[in-house]
């Protein structure tokens, strides 16, 4: 029969718009789903930056969730699909959720939380995330979906397929909510981007691009940096070349068939799904160049409009416009404490060519001849000198040790060493933004992500997400004990604070200390949080002084070491970069 749903209609500068109203533990929260932001990025408009949406006729229908935007579904996993209403997906995915308390008050003025979603930029959706639960706290919560993959990120690194779409329309949907989020209750002067992963890396890059001042006034980066070499792509004609190929629309891998002819005349015309199947060629995906790489490759790009130059490089330029821009915002920036546990994604393909299995432990091969070495060419630029220094570092004879030194290796140059990185820029600006730094180290049952083999420690890569969205279509380990409620209460809570006052610290919570270059304070999320300094202080100091300074002082030479080997069947892994 039918059900009877509560529905609500806001009227917003776009149109009307009629939205759901739902009891979420006691309280009545307003969701409006699936309002576009920008006209649909599709036939001419695809591969074009996004065009705002013209306001429509009559009342929206918000009360049901949009489609994901294109992505191959096998790589999310049944997990990450299981949390979704709606499992469609489409090129035509440009839209926003809003979820705010009810009744709606336009007086209201409340802070803003507009989140980004991670996934490598190749996979999920906004709609994963349900942000009853920061609504009941005040704020009002927006989620979003961008271009994804090729649709998002493809670029010829030239005008002809400049890429950054994906950003382009994080920056659409930022200027749809300055335009109509008063009408949600929402105060447009104040609004705090927050994301994890590739959303960590999206919303820190949005807050390195001047002309955005304006449309957020503070940023929450979990697990990922602008300055982390994982969020530009260096290379992205190689992989241009490949998907034009694979897609038919160039014979040969030969660059000066690259025209705009090929976008007009085929690229937009094309089938998404031959599209999609283009971008899944391994050697796509793994910057392969007969070489392990962490590097990433369908990424946003230096396009010359949003970035004049790599954000590490601006931002490190305490008089540059992006400098002054990102230091004058207030930033919260964090990582889990054992980010490396991706690793284990990472070098499942290794497993038959050194003979090991990652269940049982890691062999000193894989730190030397692989990790190090791509190590040292990504993060450094450098060759065998440096990747010694690092194989040195790193080996030990204990293998659960070892193992972990591998992961942490991992984890330390793609997340942590980025971090810290990211708030010594942004502590040491020009700008009055406060600056806070945390780390989640609570280890939690989460199975149902990957099963951990013994030498495994601490909380990894996106686990936080399924605590700090409440009991949403999240971790089922949340709901089993009292503690791991109050640690959902506790982190969401401080994230809830920094939107409103650009302090994370409230009476109730253990006292989170602001962050600065001498001491590096930080907050140790977990059932019973704690204050610290320094995190993991020789780990840092070795990848961003001790290596650093021994390149400046001529101590190293050389080549890149290259380890051959099969190429990566399951570049999958990148997409773990995600959850």
């Amino acid at each position: 029969g039918l059900v009877c749903q509560t529905t609500t209609t806001v009227s917003t500068p776009s149109g009307s718009v009629r939205g759901l109203v739902k009891n979420v533990l006691g309280q009545d929260i307003a969701q409006f789903r699936n309002i576009p932001y920008a006209k649909p990025p599709i036939g001419k408009l695809r591969f074009r930056k996004p065009v705002p949406i013209d306001p429509w006729e009559g009342t929206l229908d918000g009360t049901a969730f949009g489609p994901s935007c294109m992505q191959e579904k096998d790589l999310g996993g049944e997990y990450l699909w299981s949390r979704i209403e709606n499992q469609d997906m489409s090129e035509d995915c440009l839209q926003l959720n809003i979820f705010t308390t009810y009744p709606i008050s336009s007086a209201d003025k409340k802070p803003v939380m507009f989140m980004i979603h991670g996934g490598s930029y190749i996979i999920e959706q906004g709609t994963a995330y349900d942000s009853s639960y920061f609504a009941m706290k005040g704020v009002v919560g927006v989620n979003i979906n961008y271009r994804l993959g090729v649709f998002g990120f493809l670029s010829t690194g030239d005008r002809i397929l400049p890429g950054n779409y994906g950003l382009w329309d994080m920056i659409e949907a930022l200027k749809w909510v300055k335009s109509n989020i008063a009408a949600f209750g929402g105060d447009p002067d104040n609004v705090t981007i927050f994301g994890e992963s590739a959303g960590g890396i999206s919303v820190t890059l949005l807050a390195s691009i001047p002309s955005n001042r304006g449309l957020f006034h503070r940023v929450a980066a979990q697990s990922g940096s602008a300055t982390s070499l994982m969020s530009i792509s260096e290379d992205p004609i190689l992989v241009a070349r490949q998907v034009i190929r694979d897609a038919g629309c160039i014979p040969t891998t030969n660059a000066t068939a690259i025209t705009s002819n090929v976008v007009t005349n085929c690229l937009q015309y094309v089938s998404k799904e031959r599209l999609m199947q283009a971008s899944l060629d391994p050697t796509t995906n793994v910057n392969y160049h007969g070489y392990f790489s962490i590097a990433s490759q369908m990424y946003p790009v230096v396009d010359g409009e949003l970035f004049r130059r790599k954000p590490v490089d601006s931002l490190a330029d305490r008089n540059s416009a992006e400098s002054m821009f990102f230091s004058s915002i207030d930033l919260i920036a964090g990582t889990m404490n054992n980010e490396g546990a991706v690793a284990l994604y990472m070098f499942y393909p290794f497993e038959q060519n050194l003979n090991f299995t990652s269940s049982e432990g890691y062999p000193p091969e894989l730190l030397c001849d692989v990790m190090a070495p791509a190590v040292a060419r990504d993060m450094f630029q450098a060759g065998s000198d440096v990747s010694n220094m690092i194989c040195r570092r790193y080996t030990t004879d204990d293998i659960a040790q070892r193992s972990r030194n591998i992961a942490n290796l991992y984890g330390d140059s793609c997340f942590v060493a980025p971090t810290v990185q990211i708030l010594d820029f942004h502590s040491q600006g020009k700008g009055s933004g406060s600056t806070y730094q945390y780390v989640f180290s609570q280890e939690t049952n989460t199975s149902y992500i990957y099963d951990k083999p013994y030498w495994v420690l601490g909380a990894g890569h996106g686990e936080e997400t399924g605590y700090q969205f409440g009991p949403y279509n999240q971790a089922p380990a949340f709901r089993a004990t009292e503690q791991a409620w109050g640690m959902t209460d506790t982190f969401n809570s401080y994230f809830v604070n920094f939107a409103k006052t650009g302090n994370p610290n409230s009476e109730d919570l253990v006292s989170w200390p602001a962050y600065n270059f001498d001491d590096r304070q930080y907050i140790d999320i977990k059932y019973e949080p704690s204050a610290g300094k320094d995190l993991f202080k020789a780990r840092m100091q070795f990848l961003l002084q001790e290596i650093p300074n021994s390149l400046k002082s001529g101590e190293t030479n050389s080549a890149p070491s290259r380890f051959m080997h099969a190429y990566l069947p399951f570049w999958i892994v990148l997409s773990i970069l995600v959850l």
